[in-house]
């Protein structure tokens, strides 16, 4: 069986989006011939704890563990909130917190994770070596993980391949950091280096495939993010008596369908067949600020059902229970070519789905696939988005089923399969 090593900061008992596509191609690996051996900090900073999904962890995969220092003390002075509260990797509206995001951008680089970067090198070499393994993945961000693979391609001349889940220099964050023309140079270099020597720059989004090869990326490939079809074993359980919208995930400042809440509270006012079944449910971390913004309108403030932090499970139990399930893209260049992992689960459920992004994006592209998904762009006026909401209150649209098997994880990771195979 053909060895590979992932290098991955995210895994179980960490939760959230950024563990799901490592686990699940891990997961799958095996059944295309090829062992995973993954390499992930024994102690990371977690923000999010989800324990269920370490029972995906196979006898399959060989895990390694070293401990890793992470300067995040500094950041407790600047910020009082609890990391299940925080929406984002920046502290805003606060002096404190620009001084805060400088130090964190322009210190920091590529990110907080550097600390672990010499370490890990000295450390793998002698892993690869042992147990013969001439292919290594790093999946970022955080981007430290491609330095790490940088240099082990660099000493053994290993094949590698860099997955993105989110752009490095491109990426719009960078800018909450205030960097410096020499940080900014310096992120761009460190990226170019990747680039150029990886034997395959992954990425997630048709958008990303050209952004990276206009950034000098040899050999570009696609792979979405997907569904894990033994996940999707449940009936759906809608109350009848309910029109349930149901978002799971992060809502802050640059995912805040501001126009949905008015088009809700609007359509609540003159419809009161609508007032009395409407319920929002919102898992994951929310933004107070938002959370508060959605309560001062008149006739949604009793109809918020705030569910906290869910496990991966949990959550899809929910999806069982929503009507309409809200998908929200950052309003920013990223999102123009941001996939959310969640987007092919809420295909998975077949129910109808209302999204939220810029005015276009490799989402909305395809979305003209599928007659239950609705598109819209966050400055569209709130009347579209009222005879959206209506259309979906009604049930007047085409009710077929979304053609998804391309998309499941299984299915994808035989494409990885496949792109291991051919760099031999």
């Amino acid at each position: 069986m053909k060895k590979v090593l992932i290098i991955s900061y995210y895994w179980p008992p960490s939760g959230g989006s950024g563990v799901q596509r490592w686990l699940k191609f891990s997961k799958f690996l095996p059944k295309y011939g090829i062992k995973p051996y993954i390499y992930t900090p024994k102690n990371p900073t977690i923000e999010l704890v989800d324990n269920e999904l370490t029972k995906q962890i196979s006898n399959d995969m060989t895990v390694w563990k070293k401990k890793i220092y992470e300067p995040y003390s500094i950041k407790n002075i600047f910020s009082k909130k609890s990391r299940k509260t925080e929406t984002s990797g920046v502290i805003s509206n606060s002096k404190f917190g620009y001084i805060f995001n400088w130090i964190r951008g322009n210190f920091f680089i590529p990110d907080p994770k550097f600390l672990w970067i010499k370490p890990s090198i000295n450390y793998l070499e002698k892993k690869l070596i042992e147990n013969s393994i001439d292919t290594i993945i790093s999946t970022g961000p955080p981007h430290s993980m491609h330095l790490i693979a940088l240099a082990l391609k660099n000493k053994l001349n290993l094949k590698w391949i860099a997955d993105f889940r989110d752009p490095w220099s491109k990426l719009d964050m960078l800018n909450e950091f205030h960097l410096t023309k020499s940080s900014t140079k310096q992120h761009k270099s460190l990226e170019n280096q990747v680039l150029k020597k990886c034997d395959i720059c992954l990425t997630v989004s048709e958008k990303w495939v050209k952004m990276f090869s206009e950034l000098g990326a040899r050999n570009v490939k696609l792979i979405t993010n997907g569904f894990d079809e033994d996940d999707f074993k449940f009936s759906t359980d809608i109350t009848a008596d309910k029109f349930v919208i149901g978002h799971f995930g992060l809502i802050n400042h640059l995912r805040n369908p501001a126009t949905l809440w008015n088009a809700l509270n609007q359509i609540c006012k003159e419809n009161k067949d609508f007032d009395s079944k409407l319920e929002i449910r919102l898992s994951g971390n929310i933004d107070l600020n938002i959370l508060s913004e959605i309560e001062s309108f008149k006739y949604l403030k009793d109809k918020i059902k705030n569910l906290g932090y869910l496990s991966h499970s949990e959550v899809i139990k929910q999806y069982s229970k929503a009507n309409v399930l809200l998908l929200l893209l950052f309003n920013s260049e990223s999102g123009k070519g941001n996939y959310p992992g969640k987007v092919f689960e809420y295909f998975a459920t077949q129910k109808p789905i209302l999204s939220f992004g810029p005015s276009e994006s490799d989402t909305k592209e395809l979305f003209t696939e599928f007659n239950k998904a609705f598109y819209h762009s966050y400055d569209d006026p709130i009347d579209m988005i009222k005879k959206t909401i209506e259309i979906l209150f009604s049930k007047n649209y085409i009710s077929d089923h979304y053609d998804i098997k391309k998309f499941t994880r299984e299915n994808l990771t035989k494409e990885l399969a496949d792109l291991i195979i051919s760099i031999h």
